[in-house]
């Protein structure tokens, strides 16, 4: 079930970060969870446009390396559907999301994202692969 709008990359992005505002989501965390949510992973410039929308409206904040983290009224949304699977979350979200528009200002460095998708791609094992070995 892809989701077609950019109203609704926006609702999909709020519910693939964490819905506390003390910690912020990883974008290799958006891309795992996105991908699980939408069944595609998403493109830099889907992330970027959304979260820029998302950080003019004020629901979301993004730091230096890119980590997002909700704002008060970013929690509050996301936090507001009950009972709605996480798959059912980004329509739920997106009926309460303000009219957003994108903001050019907010770019996504190409090597964050490079990395992001490398590592989400292509994870690292858990465990050293001497004690991988020995399970076998």
């Amino acid at each position: 079930m892809a989701f077609p709008s950019f109203q609704d990359d926006a609702a999909i992005l709020l519910a693939a970060i964490g819905s506390s505002q003390r910690s912020s989501t990883s974008v290799r965390s958006v891309l795992g969870t996105w991908d699980m949510i939408n069944v595609d992973v998403p493109s830099r410039q889907m992330i970027e446009s959304a979260a820029g929308a998302l950080q003019r409206a004020g629901l979301v904040v993004i730091d230096d390396e890119w980590g997002l983290r909700p704002t008060a009224e970013g929690v509050r949304l996301r936090r507001t559907p009950r009972g709605v699977s996480m798959r059912g979350l980004p329509t739920a979200i997106g009926k309460l999301l303000p009219p957003l528009t994108p903001d050019p200002s907010v770019v996504m460095p190409q090597e964050i994202y490079d990395s992001a998708l490398d590592d989400y791609l292509h994870p690292k094992p858990l465990l050293p692969r001497w004690l991988t070995g020995l399970f076998r």
